[in-house]
Formats: C-alpha cells, sequence, structure tokens
C-alpha cells in the first residue's frame, strides 16, 4: 500500500518536469561527419566523434569505455555485445571494437541506442493516449508451466493490475484478452492496429530447463540490418513495427529500468527479437518477460498478489517515464 502511494505521489510531484535534459544537438542521420571504419565488413564509427557531436564524456575505465552525460552513464566493453545504460544491461546489435587504439561503435548501434537514450529528439514525439495490454497466452495455450501456476494465469493477473494503475493515470486501457481464451499471436499485432493504438505491452513470463535461472528482461524489435540478442544473423526484412522501433527500445529501456529498481530481481537486460506481435505492430511495441516460473522462487514470487502489484506498478512507472521522456524532449 506505501509503494502504491509514493507511485501516485511521484507521479504528480513529477507531471511537467524532464526525464532528461534537453539536448540542442538536431538528432544526426547517416553521412554525419564521423570517422569510418569497416571492420568484418560492418560500418563502424569513432566513439569519440559520437561523444563530441552529442557533447558527451569518453574515457576509458580498466577494460571498458564509459560515454557520460547528462542523461546519464553508458558502458561499453570491446568485443563484448552487452553494455549498460544507468546500470541497466543492454545487448547492442553488434560488438563495440578498438582500433588503432580508439574505440569504434557500430553505425547501427549508434542510431538504435546512443542517440536514442542521449538525444531523444530523434524520437518520434506522438501523443499517448491508447495502450493495448496484451496477457500472453490463453485457452488452449497455456504458456510455460511451474509446479503450481501456469502462465496463461497469471499474465492475464498481472495484465489486469496493469490496466488498473495506468487508468488512474488518464490513458485509455484495451485487453487483447481479459478472459482464458486463446488468441492467434497476428490477431493481437491486428487488434492494436485497428485501434490506432499509441503502444502495445505484452505480458510474459520466462522459463528455461536450468531451473536456477531467474530475473526479468524486456524486448524490442530488431531493427532491420541487426541480429536479434542472442543470435548473430543478420536480417533485413521491413517489418510494419520498424518505423518504431527506436521508439520501442526507449520504451523497453524505461521499463526495464524500473522493473529492476523496484522488483530487485537480476536484470537480464534489454533485448532485441522480431517477435510476430513486436514485429506486426505498427506502434512502440514491448514484450515483458516478467520472471522464471521455471524457478520455484520465481514461480512463488509471480503468484504473491503484492510481488504482482509491484511489477504493476513497475510497468505502469516505466511507461510514464517513456511518454514523460518524449514530452520533455519535443
Amino acid at each position: 500500500m506505501l509503494l502504491r502511494l509514493t507511485f501516485y505521489l511521484l507521479i504528480f510531484i513529477l507531471t511537467g518536469l524532464s526525464a532528461v535534459p534537453q539536448l540542442s544537438a538536431a538528432p544526426a542521420k547517416d553521412g554525419t561527419n564521423f570517422t569510418i571504419a569497416y571492420i568484418a565488413g560492418r560500418k563502424y564509427y569513432r566513439a569519440a566523434d559520437m561523444a563530441r557531436y552529442l557533447r558527451l564524456k569518453l574515457i576509458k575505465v580498466q577494460n571498458r569505455y564509459e560515454m557520460t552525460g547528462a542523461a546519464g552513464r553508458m558502458v561499453f566493453t570491446p568485443q563484448k555485445r552487452f553494455g549498460s545504460f544507468n546500470g541497466i544491461v543492454i545487448n547492442y546489435n553488434f560488438e563495440p571494437m578498438v582500433k588503432s587504439g580508439e574505440l569504434y561503435i557500430s553505425s547501427s548501434d549508434f542510431f538504435d541506442h546512443v542517440q536514442v537514450l542521449f538525444n531523444p529528439r530523434c524520437l518520434r514525439a506522438n501523443g499517448i493516449r491508447t495502450i493495448i495490454i496484451d496477457p500472453g497466452h490463453g485457452g488452449k495455450d497455456q504458456g510455460a508451466a511451474g509446479l503450481r501456476n501456469t502462465e496463461k494465469a497469471l499474465t492475464l493477473q498481472i495484465a489486469n493490475r496493469v490496466q488498473k494503475h495506468l487508468r488512474k493515470l488518464g490513458y485509455k486501457v484495451l485487453m487483447t484478452r481479459v478472459s482464458d481464451r486463446k488468441l492467434e499471436l497476428s490477431e493481437r499485432a491486428n487488434l492494436c492496429n485497428r485501434q490506432r493504438a499509441d503502444l502495445f505491452v505484452s505480458i510474459h513470463m520466462n522459463a528455461a530447463g536450468n531451473r536456477t535461472v531467474r530475473g526479468i528482461e524486456t524486448f524490442a524489435l530488431t531493427s532491420s540490418g541487426a541480429p536479434s540478442s542472442g543470435s548473430t544473423k543478420v536480417q533485413y526484412n521491413q517489418y510494419p513495427g520498424e518505423n518504431a522501433a527506436k521508439n520501442s527500445f526507449s520504451l523497453a529501456w524505461h521499463v526495464q529500468n524500473q522493473l529492476i529498481r523496484i522488483l530487485k530481481a537480476p536484470d537480464r537486460g534489454v533485448k532485441r527479437a522480431r517477435f510476430v506481435v513486436l514485429r506486426e505492430t505498427r506502434c512502440p511495441s514491448i514484450l515483458i518477460e516478467c520472471g522464471f516460473i521455471s524457478n520455484r522462487t520465481e514461480e512463488n514470487l509471480l503468484a504473491q498478489a503484492n510481488y504482482q502489484e509491484n511489477l504493476a506498478i513497475a510497468i505502469t512507472r516505466g511507461i510514464y517515464d517513456y511518454h514523460r521522456n518524449l514530452r520533455s524532449n519535443r
């Protein structure tokens, strides 16, 4: 109850304040005057040029590099595809590389990650009125199963709580399902597009053969020309969700940030995938894996009302942070 009251008090106090300071730099486009290197056939930009353009500080700390500015700190480790922004794990498109003693970052990571988080003016600043909440699975499709719970039941319970909190903030919220019924993935995306929704949030539970694995991860659509997280396969497909991919990543980061801050769960990061509900929705869309139902401790937490409520509050706060960030950088 205290966390809930604190949440709404913070929303009231923070309304109208900037999520991150505004930058005067216009969004960079391909052809920006950066030093270019082609490494393994891919275009890379010199990180020092990125930092100068975005008015950031770039330093080397032991075996990693840190890019810092008013919005926060981004960490890169050469030849590692994962880093972080303000402590939240990010999966990059390609490994940062060192050439002639200097750090180079892929051009796609500059546009998809660096610029998105440090200079939100590159995002589409559309208004947010209608939000679709998508409880994963349903009906004959139970999803993953734990010892006592099914994914389809837990996702609906959490989605109902998210809907309640978002409506209190004045958003119009629609659910892809409100009962235990099967709904094809394409139907979920089509519903979102028919309603001309402004955001799409799909809620799921994770599972693994290794029952010790636990934690939370949030997915956004993989950009064309990049591999999904955990893969090295590059695809150039164009999907309806491609035009909103940058906004989707920003939304994913803000939601993951709140989930980890509030739940104190292991951070499995913001990741990229080409799931149907991400690639076929035209608005910014994310898929949240709220925890591992295959892990006994996490399954017990996910079934608890208080934990579900905190999950819902974290998701709502992340959505609100994303919205506020858009408004403050118009």
